[in-house]
């Protein structure tokens, strides 16, 4: 079974150097049928639109529904497995909150000016039904680095083995998958203020050659420690399409995760804000602020198609 085929095109390729997150919220629990086709009919439109403008800028635009957004959207379709309100998590001084959001979009290409129209376009397409909430723009910093300048991304599944991690391979959604996203505000004073050793001990990795420090090396509370999933003893990868956002004052992370199963995702959270058995969360906690919270539900190709048609 050719996977890759069934999946929306920017899931499994690499983050380009400008994405913009969009965000709706739906105005209404119910709609006409008529009413959701006209949209999707002129969304399927916009990608290839725009697209076609400069055909190396690799435009895509991914498209994700929450459970009260697929409720409320195709209540005459199965609800996805593992499609539930993003579960939020307290632990010490440390919040993952769970917040709003019904359908998001992930506009990704090597132009800036490419992804801004599309969203346009998009907003303009899904007036009669939603609202937007947030809007973010990220971008490459550097050789692929957040703005606490570590390297991110550097673990992510490749090749074979991405489509393995991502891509649902049962029905009734195969080739769909579950995204996370969560909008990330660093620290950055107090982050600046600690000595490059510590910052490497926190992220697990060395700064200026982004190599990994070796397991017996490793502190306890290292991120990469902490967000790694294990199941028998054998790791399960998700993919990574983080990107920073904002600017000199004020800026961060975008963590957008996917995996073929949301519970992988929902382990590496809760093993990240716990203590857990050797006592440690993951330092690097203290230095970012997780503002937001949602699940999504990746459709395959085919169910989008069949939307638009």
């Amino acid at each position: 079974m050719n996977l890759v085929s069934k999946t929306q095109e920017g899931l499994l390729s690499d983050p380009t150097p400008f994405v913009e997150y969009l965000t709706l919220e739906l105005k209404q629990d119910k709609y006409e049928v008529e009413t959701i086709l006209a949209v999707f009919d002129n969304f399927s439109k916009i990608s290839k639109s725009i697209g076609q403008k400069d055909t190396t800028a690799q435009l895509t635009i991914t498209i994700g529904f929450s459970s009260k957004g697929w409720a409320s959207l195709f209540p005459n379709e199965p609800m996805p497995n593992e499609l539930h309100p993003f579960i939020e998590l307290k632990s010490g001084d440390r919040h993952f909150p769970s917040t709003p959001g019904d359908i998001f979009f992930m506009v990704k290409s090597m132009r800036m000016d490419l992804n801004y129209q599309a969203t346009k376009y998009i907003l303009s397409t899904f007036k009669p039904i939603a609202n937007a909430i947030q809007d973010i723009q990220g971008y490459k910093y550097l050789d692929d680095r957040d703005l606490i300048d570590f390297v991110d991304g550097t673990e992510n599944p490749k090749s074979n083995e991405r489509a393995k991690a991502v891509i649902i391979d049962q029905e009734p959604y195969v080739g769909g998958s579950y995204l996370i996203v969560q909008q990330y505000f660093d620290k950055q004073e107090e982050w600046d203020s600690l000595t490059t050793e510590y910052q490497e001990g926190v992220i697990g990795r060395t700064k200026m050659d982004d190599i990994e420090i070796e397991d017996d090396k490793k502190k306890p509370y290292a991120h990469n420690v902490k967000s790694k999933v294990e199941i028998d003893g054998v790791e399960i990868k998700m993919l990574r399409q983080n990107r920073p956002f904002g600017n000199a004052m004020e800026h961060g992370t975008m963590f957008i995760g996917f995996a073929k199963s949301a519970s992988i995702i929902e382990i590496s959270l809760k093993q990240m804000i716990e203590p857990g058995e050797n006592g440690h969360h993951d330092k690097l906690l203290d230095f970012v602020t997780a503002k937001t919270g949602t699940l999504y539900f990746i459709p395959p190709k085919s169910f989008l198609d069949n939307m638009s048609n």
